[in-house]
């Protein structure tokens, strides 16, 4: 779908890759409708964008959901394209993972994702068209140690999206699924959970403008599943092949340092 005069909303815009993604829709000639948590940074961001809104949003609240979706239909009439990009990290080993860590994470990567879905569908299929474009992440598909409850709720995310997309087959409302690598974001810095993993080996990361692009191509191009770089592909791709041997490099590259942490904080954007 061509951005050009479409109504979008971006969750989590206020700051990373959904800042990146609101500036280049914002040049591909969108109509944006920004949300995040962050008023003043969202506002701020608003103010640089032609026509674009600020709606301030927690995703983890249905009801704010609800708000966005009915606040951005009332003032444009349509919503064409969902960019569900709000998200928070969650570090720990599996045994350690405190429940209540484990809730937010759920809330911001799951069901906000699947409440905004849940608003934004009976408006689509009105439309006879329109598009959902859920961000994920390569862990998805293969965690790493310690990074199994973010991993957990993306890919409980992508079977509701591959579901959802089966269910709107023939409507007109397309469902995408975009799998970003390490990006240079403080979304690390910013996550749940307290320690960090220590690594061997830094993958490498790619700037949240590499991310924005690839999100504006799945945007035109509607693709099932969409990845930021070849590596990410081909580490997928690896992973299938050979689990056992991927699992076992992995989990002799990764260790955990139990060491306290900085407050929980919020989602990024």
């Amino acid at each position: 779908m061509d951005p050009r005069h479409r109504v979008v909303v971006i969750t989590g815009a206020s700051a990373g890759i959904g800042a990146a993604t609101a500036h280049l829709f914002a040049a591909a000639g969108a109509r944006l409708v920004l949300a995040a948590r962050s008023r003043e940074p969202l506002e701020r961001l608003a103010a640089t964008l032609p026509g674009a809104v600020a709606i301030p949003t927690d995703v983890a609240d249905p009801a704010q959901c609800q708000a966005l979706v009915e606040k951005a239909h009332a003032r444009h009439g349509r919503v064409d394209i969902l960019i569900n990009n709000a998200g928070v990290g969650l570090a720990g080993p599996v045994v350690d993972l405190s429940s209540d860590d484990l809730q937010q994470a759920l809330a911001v990567n799951l069901f906000g994702p699947l409440w905004l879905m849940q608003a934004v569908t009976p408006l689509m299929r009105a439309q006879g068209q329109g598009q959902i474009i859920n961000i994920s992440t390569v862990l998805a598909e293969q965690p790493l140690p310690y990074l199994g409850g973010y991993a957990a709720a993306k890919a409980a995310l992508e079977r509701l999206s591959e579901t959802l997309r089966m269910e709107l087959r023939g409507t007109g409302v397309r469902v995408t699924v975009v799998r970003p690598g390490s990006t240079r974001t403080e979304f690390r810095a910013r996550r749940l959970g307290a320690g960090g993993e220590r690594r061997r080996m830094a993958p490498p990361t790619v700037p949240p403008e590499a991310v924005a692009r690839v999100i504006l191509r799945a945007a035109r191009r509607e693709p099932l599943r969409a990845y930021v770089t070849f590596g990410d592909r081909m580490a997928i791709w690896a992973a299938r092949m050979l689990p056992g041997p991927v699992e076992a490099l992995l989990s002799r590259a990764i260790s955990w340092a139990p060491v306290a942490g900085p407050a929980p904080s919020k989602p990024e954007g």
